[in-house]
């Protein structure tokens, strides 16, 4: 089931992108509506600093991802009408509808008198008297890690998910979008609209256009905002020089060395798939209660935020940043952080000053934290959960006991015992997020780490992270032994060879449409503004690889990629005194060296290994002799690609309606996955060593893996093909001897990134877009 949606609205997320340019037809009309002109009339264009060229003619092809089993299908009016209404129902959604025609529908339901249109009469009751009881007025800021807050917004979600019909839920939606909260109500409608089978294939714009506040700078809005006094309709803007010039510069002047990278933490990408992937599986969500089965769901959780940590780590090796310290609850956190945006209220996201201690919040103390995590560590000790009846469910299986260990950590609605266990990860969010005043004694609004859009700008989100992945590392490391040789090899097959392009990053700028941050009188105002900001971007030149098979019979095969530091990056950059000097230190991969050199028992493959993202992941059919595997950085399963603009969807859905044009809908979620344009860290002029692993496996039905039914819950391609081995296979264990773990069917690979300059880049004139 599932469908391509924008992202990430998780804390008041969505305040529609593009408000103008629609006209006002209802859904229910379907008749052939008005060309309209749009507030950004070359967005279907790439962008670089000097030159622009067409793009082609359907974004659906624009993106150049290749998905498994990816295929399209024409959308007929129908849908087309039912893509229309969703897209107007979320324009500026910090005021009242703008289209008084869906307005007027939802002043005409009556949402009391209607539990007949509903499939679960419970939800039904439940949301009435819950909306009696009262609700979050308009205005005020929507904070998920409250739970009167979520309460109510999941009780809104179950009257959109169990609506009878597709009218009902727009007829619900409409009522809904003026009454509720614009928080409450865009996280609600987003997690439906997603969930729904009458809305798959439904896309959605990019949360950073839905609701530019949390992804730009407070002052940059601000003089957007003076435009538009100044009845300018026309403005744009260079903004969030982060991690470029801005960041090196601030970084080193202020001494916060971490502000360097945040030309990865505080990409707008890389943020709005952290809430996408969230409003795919939330944690709240019980297969019970919706009636969807993910037995891997702790697990992905696990190795999601683990994937991110890396990708992280990779950047601070990249930069030369020392390791992350770790975190110790009797230490205040060493790391501070300016935000720098703000809600859309005005109030400001709150700043965290270096060295500063956590305290208890009015919910709960650090004790009960510290309670609910030594009952998690018994668990990994003892080797068993205790279930709601008390009792005991073992978890040393691996595939199953780390998703039970998971769904404990995250505290989601497939927890064994959510009671006894409590919500460890929600609980120590919220330690972090209300740090600055933890007794709301003084109206301080939730920091970043509330909100899923915003939290992985602060650098204390990998602090607490890699803390909380360590616990599962103890997991690992003590229920299940190290592989042998034997677990690892594929007997026949060997990998002899891997050849890869340039590796080259390069900053670009980039195009957002923030017109959606300002309130206006009606459509036709919206129409006319066109508030551009551009802003500056890690990227990446396209690059492909080559895996050399020796096979000795035909087979079925997966192959994993994963990419990482090699030691003489990963000592340097954090351990500086081992690097140089020392000749019995091993700086390489095996294949390059003698097996029987004395170098090997220097290797601390096990410490170097968590650092390693996995890139790519795919099935083979071997055939004896030589195979060739080719691979395009476009042909990832774990990334996405380009994501189309509200304006590209919109104006498509019109010209098909109009019969001027097709509306393909895709059976994949092309927003859905790691930003392809991050998948390597920044480069160096002269260079960063890096390496690239590649290991073969048997892929025959026996090791593929059927048990996960709802693929829908994961949000990054890691279960689109499956084996019976864990995730992060051959990562997931502990590597005591290197030798013992290294078999012919692996290969490593050194390789170098490069860093261009804009001017490099223009040069080759490169034309580049988000």
């Amino acid at each position: 089931m599932k469908l391509t949606l924008s992202l990430g609205l998780v804390a008041l997320l969505v305040v529609a992108c593009a408000a103008g340019r629609f006209s006002t037809h209802s859904w229910r009309q379907q008749e052939q509506p008005q060309q309209q002109g749009g507030r950004y009339p070359n967005q279907w264009w790439f962008y670089n600093s000097n030159s622009q060229s067409p793009a082609p003619a359907s974004w659906s092809q624009r993106a150049g991802k290749q998905y498994p089993g990816q295929q399209q299908y024409p959308a007929d009016k129908e849908f087309l009408s039912r893509q229309k209404i969703i897209l107007q129902l979320l324009v500026h959604i910090t005021q009242y509808n703008i289209y008084p025609e869906i307005a007027e529908i939802g002043q005409k339901y009556d949402i009391f008198n209607s539990a007949q249109r509903y499939s679960n009469i419970q939800a039904y009751q439940n949301f009435i008297a819950r909306y009696n009881r009262g609700i979050l007025p308009r205005g005020e800021i929507f904070n998920l890690y409250n739970d009167d807050y979520l309460e109510q917004a999941i009780a809104l979600f179950d009257l959109f998910y169990f609506a009878k019909d597709f009218d009902t839920f727009i007829s619900t939606a409409a009522w809904a979008r003026d009454v509720y909260n614009e928080g409450q109500f865009a996280y609600a409608f987003y997690v439906a609209v997603i969930h729904r089978e009458d809305t798959n294939g439904i896309v959605l714009p990019p949360l950073y256009e839905i609701y530019p506040y949390f992804y730009f700078y407070g002052n940059d809005l601000q003089k957007f905002s003076q435009a538009k006094q100044l009845g300018q309709s026309q403005y744009s803007l260079y903004t969030n020089f982060s991690g470029y010039n801005y960041g090196y510069y601030y970084g080193n002047y202020y001494g916060n060395q971490e502000q360097i990278l945040s030309y990865f933490t505080e990409d707008i990408g890389l943020n709005a798939y952290n809430a996408y992937s969230h409003l795919y599986n939330p944690f709240w969500f019980s297969a019970e209660k919706y009636g969807f089965n993910f037995q891997g769901r702790g697990e992905y959780y696990y190795y999601f935020y683990q994937q991110i940590l890396n990708f992280y780590n990779l950047n601070r090796i990249a930069n030369y940043i020392p390791e992350l310290e770790y975190f110790d609850w009797d230490k205040p956190i060493p790391y501070g952080y300016y935000p720098n945006i703000q809600y859309h209220s005005g109030k400001p996201f709150p700043p965290r000053p270096d060295q500063y201690p956590l305290q208890s919040i009015r919910s709960y103390t650090i004790s009960d934290i510290q309670s609910i995590e030594c009952r998690i560590r018994e668990a990994i000790d003892s080797g068993y959960v205790y279930s709601k009846d008390g009792s005991r469910i073992p978890i040393f299986s691996y595939l199953k006991g780390i998703s039970l260990l998971g769904n404990i950590i995250e505290g989601n609605g497939d927890s064994v015992n959510s009671r006894y266990y409590g919500s460890y990860q929600s609980m120590l969010r919220s330690l972090f997020a209300l740090i600055v005043d933890p007794g709301y004694n003084h109206g301080v609004v939730p920091g970043v780490l509330a909100n899923y859009e915003t939290a992985l700008r602060d650098p204390a989100f990998y602090y607490f992270y890699k803390y909380i992945n360590r616990i599962f590392r103890q997991y690992a490391y003590s229920s299940q032994p190290a592989y042998k040789s034997d677990d690892l090899a594929f007997p026949g097959v060997s990998i002899k060879n891997i050849e890869i392009d340039p590796l080259n990053t390069y900053f670009d700028y980039f195009n957002v449409d923030v017109s959606n941050a300002f309130y206006v009188k009606n459509a036709e105002e919206a129409n006319s503004l066109n508030y551009v900001a551009r802003s500056l971007r890690l990227n990446h030149e396209p690059f492909s690889y080559k895996i050399y098979i020796n096979s000795e019979k035909n087979a079925s095969a997966l192959v994993r990629v994963f990419f990482g530091p090699t030691y003489d990056a990963f000592y340097s950059s954090l351990y500086g005194f081992y690097a140089g000097g020392n000749e019995n230190y091993y700086q390489g991969f095996p294949q390059n060296k003698d097996p029987s050199s004395y170098n090997y028992q220097f290797v601390n493959f096990d410490k170097l290994k968590e650092y390693f993202v996995e890139w790519d992941r795919f099935p083979v059919n071997l055939t004896p002799g030589q195979n060739v595997i080719s691979r395009h950085s476009k042909q990832f399963t774990t990334t996405v690609g380009e994501y189309p603009s509200f304006e590209q969807i919109y104006k498509q859905v019109e010209e098909a309606l109009q019969g001027q044009g097709s509306f393909y809908i895709n059976d994949y979620d092309q927003q859905c996955g790691f930003p392809d344009r991050l998948v390597l860290p920044l480069g160096s002029k002269e260079g960063t060593p890096f390496a690239l692993y590649a290991i073969i496996s048997p892929y025959s039905q026996q090791e593929q893996q059927h048990g996960y039914e709802s693929p829908i819950y994961s949000c990054s391609g890691l279960y689109n093909y499956n084996d019976n081995r864990p995730l992060g296979y051959p990562f997931d264990r502990q590597i005591i001897d290197f030798k013992q773990f290294f078999t012919p069917n692996m290969y490593f690979k050194d390789v170098s990134v490069y860093l261009k300059t804009q001017q490099q880049v223009n040069q080759q004139n490169r034309v580049v877009s988000y």
